[in-house]
């Protein structure tokens, strides 16, 4: 089957056989792919510096706050979370904290229905902010994920989306997942990265006090 030629970059009507061969298919290689319920988005945006920037310093923050509170931690880069027919997306980055049912390690995509869903998944977004915030929060609302983040790298900005009791991901000031870290936190160590390097913003999550209210 030849390789069709699809509009990236928003969501469009596709069958699921239709979304996983475009999603093997070397043309689209470097792309993400997202998929819920008939509707199919491939993001072909050329990743610049202040988007891969930001993605290595919210992996070092969440391992370092992980580090210093002794938690378990695995975390994937831009994972393919799958429940075959129905859903897919692939993250920035995604982290499993605890004990749980975690993915067996090899080639295919993490299958949702028989691996537990990431405790917390994380976009940066430098120009898909608006469906970030919308269409995939509620893609990750279903497909069962703790917590979502999402980097607004032009804005220095962190949103923290959990579900504290409910079956939603609703706004949270101090995440669920990590006792402590609050979004103020967040945005701090972003911001002491961006101007003074790795180190700073790790020491500063190695500081924060514990059993704070954020």
């Amino acid at each position: 089957m030849a390789t069709p030629v699809v509009t990236t970059d928003t969501w469009v009507r596709a069958d699921w056989d239709s979304f996983v061969h475009l999603a093997d298919a070397p043309a689209y290689e470097r792309a993400k792919f997202y998929y819920n319920r008939g509707w199919m988005r491939i993001e072909m945006s050329p990743v610049g510096p202040a988007h891969a920037r930001d993605n290595n310093l919210l992996s070092q923050i969440v391992g370092v706050f992980a580090l210093s509170r002794d938690l378990r931690l695995e975390g994937y880069i831009t994972p393919s979370l799958r429940k075959a027919g129905l859903q897919e997306a692939q993250p920035d980055l995604a982290f499993y904290v605890g004990d749980g049912n975690r993915p067996v390690r090899g080639t295919k995509p993490i299958d949702i229905p028989t691996t537990d869903p990431p405790s917390l998944v994380i976009e940066v977004s430098a120009t898909t902010l608006d469906d970030d915030l919308t269409t995939k929060r509620k893609l990750y609302t279903e497909l069962g994920v703790g917590e979502y983040w999402v980097v607004d790298v032009l804005a220095g900005k962190v949103k923290i989306f959990g579900r504290a009791g409910v079956t939603e991901l609703m706004p949270l000031e101090v995440s669920s997942v990590f006792a402590g870290l609050a979004r103020e936190h967040l945005e701090e160590a972003l911001r002491l990265g961006q101007g003074e390097g790795d180190t700073a913003a790790m020491r500063y999550i190695l500081n924060l006090p514990r059993n704070t209210d954020g």
